[in-house]
């Protein structure tokens, strides 16, 4: 059965990470009811990552008032892909066209007037420029601010033991061990610290989660997650570390204002003395 309007508006709002976290559970519960929206989301998400390989312009995200658009959004990128091929078969064109018309035009009679004898002519073709497209210097800017600052946090002393077989893969580099990691069914509570307790489980989970997926460029789920564990009474250290993260995946993303108003929040807050010197310096480099 085909989705509705309401529904595909929902998946694109989710992609964008347009959604809080009310409104993302009562979505992640509505996608498990309906095979159909999770076959359009996993659609969606798949002509987006082939958008960004190819670095052609993202028309994905645009809304459309019929639904579904599944094939509507493909012809779209058909047209746009024919029309780039034109245009760039016409700047060839012109180009020729004008050399060819320069090379044809009669050239000033000045041998003959200083008596240089002019019967032998010898063909000389102008050099023709070539023009490459100016790269996003902004975009390499991120990216190499996100590679200086990036480190991959180490796991903590003690952690929970739900949580053991994904956080030993996650140090040793396999990571889909943790982002594969289903949060839904969780052990009580058990021992006397509370350091088993669901509340630490999911708050350690989410936040290495985020870790997990930007250490493989995903920055929606990175976002997603760490969004999570900072917005669910994470404690102070664990705070801080989130909002450093998040900042680092919105400067990955391109998205300097976002990341940072995040480099304030972590300045005004206090709680990491390390990190706090880390948000200062990204600052003023994202103000430059």
């Amino acid at each position: 059965m085909a989705i509705t309007t309401e529904q595909y508006e929902k998946i694109t709002r989710f992609l964008d990470a347009d959604m809080d976290l009310a409104e993302m559970e009562a979505f992640e519960k509505e996608l498990a009811a309906n095979p159909e929206m999770r076959r359009q989301l996993d659609f969606e998400q798949s002509v987006r990552n082939e958008f960004a390989s190819q670095e052609l312009p993202d028309v994905i995200g645009m809304k459309t008032e019929e639904a579904p658009v599944a094939r509507q959004m493909t012809r779209k990128t058909t047209r746009l892909q024919k029309w780039l091929v034109i245009g760039a078969a016409a700047a060839v064109l012109a180009a020729v066209l004008v050399i060819t018309k320069q090379n044809s035009s009669p050239k000033p009679a000045v041998a003959d007037k200083i008596g240089v004898d002019t019967t032998r002519k010898e063909d000389v073709t102008p050099p023709v420029a070539v023009i490459r497209p100016a790269e996003d210097s902004s975009r390499l800017n991120f990216e190499a601010l996100f590679k200086q600052y990036f480190k991959k946090d180490s796991l903590p002393d003690e952690y929970p033991l739900f949580l053991a077989e994904a956080f030993t893969d996650y140090a040793s580099g396999k990571y889909s061990t943790l982002q594969q990691l289903s949060l839904k069914e969780l052990p009580e509570v058990r021992g006397i610290d509370g350091n088993d307790s669901k509340e630490k489980i999911l708050q350690l989970a989410h936040y290495y989660k985020g870790l997990a997926f930007l250490q493989t460029n995903d920055t929606r789920q990175a976002a997603i997650n760490l969004e999570w564990a900072l917005n669910n009474h994470a404690d102070k250290t664990l705070r801080a570390k989130a909002q450093w993260y998040l900042a680092l995946t919105y400067l990955k993303e391109g998205k300097k204002e976002k990341a940072a108003v995040m480099c304030r929040n972590i300045i005004s807050n206090k709680e990491n003395t390390l990190v706090i010197k880390n948000a200062e310096k990204l600052l003023d480099k994202i103000k430059e």
